[in-house]
């Protein structure tokens, strides 16, 4: 019961800091628009607001973490066997940091810093974040799924993994579904976890095109795995939570109007 009511407090506590940033996001979008000075009122908006930004990203790790095994399974339903497993965690591995050294080349290695590369991949991949944040915001789940679908084509560009991985793209759009439906019915903190869609998906193609470059098949059942266990990962590490959730955050309010 106390780790419940812990539960609950950190709930509303994250909820409150969440109304906090929602109002500030609105009052200053009203103020942009009857200015028409967009950049340097988004900047400063942006300088005074990160400091919630970041409260919320950290408030928002202790439901990631508990969330994380059951995306596992809501994307799986079941645990791989072992020699499955040893292949998966090596090309977990290899996705991983194959996908961070990318979002560093596409966003820098600062996430309250973050800003987009000049370059065609650099725009598709932060078009998939504003997506994904977009996705937060929807108080309908088939909006935030459409939102969250609609950002696969633009990371699979940006990782390169058009040729490749072109079959398998609906099962990876169809994968988004159970995991919306997941993290958008726990409230505001579940919303927000789906800014983190796109560490998941780079994180899943990027283990994908590891995979096929060792010479093994690549198809829907392979990507649903990966993408379970990226999940997990993902969800699961306090770092990656609070990172993803500025960094998308910060790339939301510097690339849109």
């Amino acid at each position: 019961m106390n780790t419940y009511m812990n539960g609950s407090a950190n709930g509303s506590n994250v909820v409150n800091q969440e109304y906090e940033w929602e109002l500030q996001e609105a009052a200053h979008y009203s103020q942009s628009q009857m200015e028409g000075e967009w950049e340097s009122q988004n900047e400063y908006f942006l300088s005074n607001i990160l400091p919630s930004i970041q409260r919320v990203a950290r408030a928002s790790v202790p439901i990631a973490k508990q969330l994380a095994p059951i995306a596992a399974k809501t994307l799986i339903g079941k645990i791989p066997n072992s020699a499955i497993s040893n292949l998966l965690n090596s090309l977990l591995q290899q996705g991983e940091s194959s996908a961070v050294a990318m979002e560093a080349q596409f966003f820098g290695t600062n996430a309250a810093e973050a800003e987009v590369s000049n370059g065609e991949v650099s725009y598709e991949a932060a078009l998939a974040e504003v997506l994904a944040a977009e996705a937060s915001h929807s108080k309908s789940i088939s909006e935030a799924g459409a939102f969250l679908g609609a950002a696969v084509p633009s990371i699979v560009d940006s990782m390169g993994g058009s040729r490749v991985l072109r079959p398998i793209m609906p099962t990876l759009v169809q994968a988004n579904a159970p995991l919306v439906h997941l993290l958008h019915q726990k409230g505001p903190v579940g919303r927000r976890l789906l800014r983190l869609a796109p560490n998941i998906l780079r994180r899943t193609i990027a283990s994908l095109q590891s995979a096929h470059q060792t010479g093994h098949p690549i198809n829907s059942s392979l990507a649903l795995r990966l993408m379970a266990e990226q999940a997990s990962r993902v969800l699961g590490n306090s770092q990656t939570v609070t990172n993803g959730i500025i960094r998308n955050a910060v790339i939301q309010k510097r690339t849109t109007r």
